[in-house]
């Protein structure tokens, strides 16, 4: 993957209006070969389903949360211009002006919503609040193919990042002030892990996909990272 300069990538990247939106959208991150390249890679991934997340004894989250995307976990020997976007100069540069002591490679996730299927990601936060705060952990969102409303867009609430505490209600219900992306192949999404945020159900005839290369500060304890919020309860990751 070419090098794109640092001085093009802090002309995209706001950080000033990050901080205060608590995410940005940063059109065409991924273009070209690299982005065919990541197409096809993905593609083969999501073929194989014995490389997923297993499944099996997580009925009960499904049905409380009503989070029902398939999931790949740090696949990167599968998708190697993944593993190479991950150290890519363009990207660490936003790691660095995020993350200036100590930002780490948390892990990736390729979250797959298969059409026909109706899955979809509720309203959650992806650390506890009360614990970490805003602009500790980040998820770098790429997606590899278009999005929409129907096959699924990211809905957020601007602003919501910090100490808040996602209120409690039906998992997909409306949230006041919630705007709605629908990024395009190659667009990259970056949100603070504390952000309120979902994806709706795929109501389309097409498979929807993201990838998200989470990073975080360094000082933090896995531990610390290991609890979602949900607006019906709170989940430990780790188990």
């Amino acid at each position: 993957m070419e090098s794109p300069s640092v001085d093009n990538t802090r002309w995209l990247f706001d950080k000033s209006r990050f901080q205060a939106q608590g995410y940005i959208h940063l059109p065409s991150f991924v273009h070209g070969a690299e982005l065919a390249a990541l197409q096809a890679e993905v593609l083969a991934l999501i073929s194989n389903p014995a490389l997923m997340v297993p499944r099996e004894g997580s009925e009960h989250f499904f049905k409380k949360y009503q989070s029902t995307s398939y999931c790949y976990v740090d696949r990167h020997e599968h998708v190697p211009t993944l593993a190479a976007l991950i150290e890519h100069p363009r990207l660490r540069h936003i790691v660095r002006e995020l993350l200036p002591e100590d930002g780490r490679f948390h892990a990736s996730l390729v979250q797959y919503h298969k059409a026909g299927e109706g899955q979809a990601i509720p309203w959650h936060q992806d650390i506890d609040p009360e614990t970490v705060g805003a602009g500790q952990m980040f998820n770098f969102l790429l997606y590899p193919f278009d999005t929409s409303l129907e096959s699924g867009a990211l809905h957020v609430v601007e602003g919501s990042h910090g100490n808040k505490r996602l209120p409690s209600g039906e998992p997909h219900g409306d949230l006041p002030g919630q705007k709605q992306l629908c990024p395009k192949a190659g667009d990259l999404v970056i949100t603070d892990c504390t952000l309120f945020h979902k994806v709706n159900h795929n109501t389309s005839g097409r498979d929807r996909m993201s990838i998200n290369m989470r990073f975080r500060n360094g000082a933090l304890d896995r531990k610390q990272t290991s609890v979602g919020i949900y607006r019906n309860g709170r989940v430990n990751y780790a188990g």
